[in-house]
């Protein structure tokens, strides 16, 4: 089981990552409506980004509940 330090740092991660997310996609949303050209590059990080959040989420289930 890990350590109550990594999965605090995983958790701080994770919400970090998850506000990331949050602004990326209201730049994609933006960025369709604008008409901009490189949509694509915004998509590839925020595909990257879910798989990274769900490698977290994973290692998050073997972390004791959060007190």
């Amino acid at each position: 089981m890990p350590d109550n330090d990594r999965c605090s740092k995983l958790r701080t991660l994770h919400d970090r990552i998850e506000e990331e997310l949050r602004i990326l996609k209201g730049e994609e949303r933006y960025e369709d409506r604008v008409g901009f050209d490189n949509p694509l590059e915004i998509s590839n990080i925020i595909k990257s980004l879910q798989s990274t959040l769900s490698s977290i989420d994973a290692e998050l289930a073997k972390c004791p509940p959060e007190a």
